[in-house]
């Protein structure tokens, strides 16, 4: 009786392997390429397109929809296959693209607005009333994105995002401050676009 049970057991857990194996291999394959930079009042540094990349593929593996190819992998397949890929590939392009790296979707597009804005005010000292100074330093970041089918060169899904944060700094008679610059720029505006895409992207019909 054990001995049946435990071999009933064994084939149930093949079983369930087999029906995951085969569900993963059901899911179309995507790649997401480097997004083009058209942003115009920006400061865009070293590393960010491929910081921007990284994001979408832990947002597509987390979504469940997709297998994904992760970017270093995208970069050697391209690079084996003589393979140039951005932000503007025609839909030609796409679907040759398409079938010698082996995935049905390219995940695309461009940043469109990427920087910051500065407004402050100034007030001199009058009558015994210590002077002021302050100012507004606001983040922002915005992108659009586009899912190429390449079997067809359609463009099957399309969306954009924006976002920004605002940081706040104000001294008076010489006292005071606040935050007048934010290296954490990327995790503070341009990441929830990307995770506005993403959602976008699990909530579509594909």
């Amino acid at each position: 009786m054990k001995r049946s049970t435990a071999i009933a057991t064994l084939v149930a857990i093949a079983l369930a392997s087999v029906a995951a194996v085969g569900q993963a291999a059901d899911k179309p394959r995507i790649a997401v390429l480097e997004f083009k930079n058209k942003a115009d009042n920006q400061y865009w540094w070293h590393g960010g397109a491929e910081a921007m990349q990284d994001v979408f593929v832990t947002e597509l593996v987390k979504s469940g929809k997709f297998r994904v190819i992760d970017r270093e992998q995208l970069a050697a397949l391209m690079q084996e296959k003589n393979l140039s890929l951005a932000g503007d590939i025609d839909p030609s392009s796409a679907v040759k693209a398409g079938k010698l790296l082996g995935c049905q979707y390219f995940l695309t597009g461009a940043i469109t607005e990427y920087g910051a804005t500065d407004t402050s005010a100034h007030g001199r000292s009058v009558g015994g009333l210590p002077g002021f100074s302050g100012g507004k330093k606001t983040f922002v970041a915005a992108a659009n994105a586009r899912i190429i089918d390449t079997t067809t060169g359609e463009i099957v899904w399309a969306d954009e995002a924006r976002g920004e944060d605002a940081k706040f700094k104000l001294s008076i008679g010489g006292f005071g401050g606040g935050v007048d610059n934010d290296q954490r720029m990327f995790d503070k505006v341009m990441k929830p676009v990307v995770q506005q895409l993403a959602a976008s992207i699990k909530a579509a019909d594909l």
